[in-house]
């Protein structure tokens, strides 16, 4: 049974989009080819593939901008072209901007379709449904959004990364030294003013009042917090009394 996946091809190779159109309709994919980056954005926001195999050296948008442009919006697998001269400072680069892996030129065609299988493997383990959702605020690790009382709110990298590790630990605490490990990269030295700092920039946008954080709590002098809106609602109710 052929496979229903569409794979988006970005290069602007005329000669490798159409090997890599022949590769996959050979093993039953939907080709999507875009010459330049700025027409793979587009059919990202068209097309809404299962994988972007994605070449780096690209007029207009080249592949840098196009993998954080996606990852700001998309957990699609992204699979890196890169030129048999390429650093590993741009191997590493590529993967620390949210690409999945990465592939040298020329390759074989085996381990071409091998590598999208297995990313399209690890897509299909990665949760779809909502991370966290109440009347007011939703959060989609899928698609990298968050809507705060119908608007999608604009985070950041870095902030959608704090905001996911603080929500899937909840309602646990969760240390200023692992939420720095789970969102800067191993090139910065460990800082709880990091912490501080973005913890900050995201209860501007995402509480209705910083000052009164409904959803991010401070544990002083030893992390964070996220509290389900229910249950802080609820802490916060005053008793009764029923003395009379």
């Amino acid at each position: 049974m052929a496979n229903k996946e569409k794979i988006l091809v970005v290069d602007d190779s005329r000669e490798m989009l159409l090997v890599m159109k022949h590769l996959l309709l050979n093993n039953g994919y939907q080709p999507l080819l875009a010459e330049n980056g700025m027409v793979g954005l587009k059919m990202v926001q068209e097309h809404n593939p299962d994988l972007i195999v994605l070449d780096l050296n690209m007029p207009i948008v080249d592949g840098w901008q196009m993998c954080e442009q996606i990852r700001e919006k998309s957990a699609v697998p992204i699979i890196i072209l890169t030129a048999a001269h390429v650093t590993e400072e741009d191997m590493v680069r590529g993967l620390e901007m949210g690409a999945n892996d990465y592939v040298t030129k020329p390759f074989s065609q085996h381990v071409m379709i091998a590598r999208i299988r297995s990313a399209l493997r690890w897509s299909a383990k990665t949760p779809v449904s909502k991370l966290y959702e109440d009347e007011t605020l939703s959060i989609d690790v899928r698609k990298r959004e968050v809507i705060k009382d119908g608007e999608l709110l604009k985070l950041t990298k870095k902030e959608f990364a704090l905001l996911a590790a603080l929500v899937a630990e909840s309602p646990a605490v969760v240390d200023h030294e692992t939420l720095f490990t789970k969102v800067w990269d191993s090139s910065y030295t460990f800082d709880v003013n990091y912490v501080r700092i973005f913890v900050g920039h995201l209860r501007k946008k995402l509480e209705t009042d910083p000052a009164r954080p409904v959803y991010i709590h401070n544990e002083r002098g030893v992390g964070y917090r996220f509290e389900h809106v229910d249950s802080a609602l609820d802490a916060e109710e005053p008793e009764l009394d029923v003395s009379e």
